[in-house]
C-alpha cells in the first residue's frame, strides 16, 4: 500500500467521527435553548399573573380586615347592650328602695311575694263536710247578709305565705307592684246538715282592697241567685274570680261572702291568694 493510500485511508477513518460529534453538539444546544426559552416564557407568564393577582389579594385582605373590624365592633356593642340590660334596677318596698336585677332568673324566688290561703282546719272540715255535728254548719242557712271571712289558714295543708303578711282575715302586701289576686268559694248543702230558707239565695263573692286609711274598694265580685229546696238531697254552686291589680305596700285584700253557713270549708273548694307578677315594675 502506498503512503498516499495510507494517508487517504487515515483521513477516511477520521472523517466520520468529527461529523457525528458536530451533529450531537448542535442537537444539545438546540434542546438547551428550547428549554431556556420555555423557562423564560414560564417565568414571564408567572410574573404577569402574580402582578395581576396581587392587587386583588391585597384588596381581599383589606376587606377581610374591615369585616373582622366590623364584627368586633358589633360584638362589643352587643356585649354593652347585654351589660346595660342586666344592670341593677330599683323597685319600692314601702318607703325603701331595693336593688334588683332585671333578668327573671336572677330574682331571689325564695323571697318572692306569694300567698295561698284556705279555711282554718279545712282538712278536718273536709273529712266531716256532711256531718251534722260541724259547728259552722249547724246554724240555719237563710242569712243573706254579706260577711267578711276572717278564719283563714296560711301554713297548713296547701296553704302557704311568703313575703306577705296575714292578720285577722286580711292579706297584706309588703312590696309595691302588680299582683294577680284570685278567690274561689264553693257553696254546698246536704239534706242531713241543715234546713234552708225557701226564699231565693244570693250566693255572692266579693274581693275587696283595704287601703292604708281603712277604706275598702271592691276589686272583684261574682255569684248568682239560687233556689234550693229542702227536699233536694244535695245542692252545690261555685264562684271564682281573679284579676291583675296594682297594689302599694301596706294595702290588704279581704274576702266577703253571703250565706256563709253554706260555704264548703275544704281546702280545694274555698280559698284565695295573690302573687306578684315578674317583670312589671312601677
Amino acid at each position: 500500500m502506498s503512503p498516499g493510500g495510507y494517508l487517504r485511508g487515515a483521513a477516511a477513518l477520521q472523517g466520520p467521527p468529527e461529523i457525528a460529534r458536530t451533529q450531537t453538539y448542535h442537537k444539545s444546544v438546540y434542546i438547551a435553548l428550547t428549554f431556556l426559552a420555555l423557562l423564560q416564557v414560564g417565568c414571564t407568564l408567572g410574573l404577569f399573573l402574580y402582578i395581576k393577582m396581587e392587587p386583588r389579594c391585597m384588596c381581599e385582605k383589606e376587606c377581610d380586615k374591615e369585616r373582622l373590624k366590623s364584627c368586633g365592633e358589633m360584638k362589643e356593642a352587643v356585649k354593652e347592650e347585654i351589660q346595660g340590660q342586666s344592670t341593677q334596677k330599683q323597685f319600692h318596698i314601702g318607703n325603701d328602695i331595693t336593688e334588683v336585677s332585671n333578668h327573671p332568673r336572677s330574682q331571689n324566688h325564695q323571697n318572692w311575694p306569694v300567698a295561698h290561703l284556705t279555711f282554718l282546719n279545712s282538712t278536718e272540715a273536709q273529712q266531716n263536710i256532711f256531718s251534722p255535728d260541724i259547728t259552722l254548719l249547724r246554724k240555719t242557712a237563710g242569712s243573706q247578709g254579706i260577711e267578711q271571712l276572717s278564719s283563714w289558714n296560711y301554713k297548713e295543708g296547701w296553704a302557704h305565705l311568703q313575703s306577705m303578711d296575714y292578720h285577722n282575715g286580711t292579706l297584706r302586701v309588703l312590696q309595691d307592684g302588680y299582683y294577680f289576686v284570685y278567690a274561689n268559694i264553693c257553696f254546698r248543702r246536704h239534706k242531713a246538715t241543715m234546713k234552708i230558707s225557701q226564699n231565693p239565695l244570693q250566693l255572692m263573692l266579693y274581693v275587696n282592697k283595704l287601703n292604708k286609711n281603712g277604706r275598702q274598694t271592691t276589686l272583684l265580685k261574682g255569684g248568682k241567685t239560687e233556689v234550693w229546696a229542702n227536699d233536694s238531697l244535695y245542692n252545690f254552686y261555685s264562684v271564682y274570680k281573679g284579676g291583675v291589680f296594682k297594689l302599694v305596700a301596706g294595702e290588704g285584700i279581704i274576702i266577703k261572702a253571703s250565706n256563709t253557713a253554706l260555704i264548703d270549708l275544704s281546702q280545694e273548694a274555698t280559698y284565695f291568694g295573690a302573687f306578684k307578677l315578674l317583670d312589671l315594675y312601677l
